[in-house]
């Protein structure tokens, strides 16, 4: 791989990992306060909060860019964050809320019961117990950002580029065998990332769930 492409492609995975945490140190609190509402209310505030997801991607970027401009705001790379967090935080809250929604709350009880204060209730039952919506919101929004170019190009107004810029403009200017190399490159990190979120799962299932 050429110097410049791993370069791009060790940013895009900074990229990524900020916005990957970025949407799950927002997005596990309000899936937590959706899946503690009455049901009726927490369903309706979940709609509205996936509704933009039914937008084209491509409509919500561009009015992301007019949101900047409207705020007089530069395009960058603190840009470049705010839209991927934008469009990738649904990925993140909707597991997360289906995994607490569908909890048993006897656990819950059990061990408030036995003693345990909040914080002890949360750290050691509920949060277990969401492992596997977290991992989900992960994978969700981890491996698309890594790939995506459109945020990146109108964000950033091309200044940033991303490796699914990188392996874009490779195969939109004919370089047909460098793109290809560079997508075999992009699907055997996606299929690491997948072997080891398969192991994981295997394993918390093993250990009952729990930490």
């Amino acid at each position: 791989m050429h110097p410049e492409a791993l370069k791009i492609l060790i940013y895009s995975i900074g990229v990524a990992l900020i916005t990957t945490l970025l949407c799950l140190l927002i997005g596990y609190p309000a899936a937590y306060l959706l899946s503690r509402m009455e049901t009726h209310t927490s369903r309706l505030l979940v709609i509205l909060f996936i509704l933009p997801m039914w937008i084209n991607f491509l409509i919500r970027t561009l009015a992301t860019v007019a949101l900047f401009g409207f705020l007089k705001l530069p395009l960058g790379e603190g840009a470049l964050l705010f839209g991927m967090v934008y469009n990738f935080l649904p990925f993140m809250v909707y597991p997360i809320y289906n995994i607490l929604q569908k909890m048993d709350h006897n656990l819950i009880e059990s061990a408030q019961d036995l003693g345990a204060n909040p914080r002890q209730v949360f750290f050691r039952t509920i949060l277990p117990l969401s492992v596997p919506g977290i991992v989900s919101g992960i994978m969700m929004v981890f491996m698309p950002v890594i790939s995506t170019f459109a945020i990146a190009e109108l964000l950033t107004i091309n200044n940033i580029k991303l490796f699914g810029t990188t392996l874009q403009e490779n195969i939109y200017n004919g370089m047909w065998n460098y793109g290809a190399a560079l997508s075999l490159v992009m699907l055997v990190l996606i299929s690491l990332i997948s072997m080891l979120n398969n192991r994981g799962s295997d394993k918390t299932d093993e250990e009952g769930g729990l930490i």
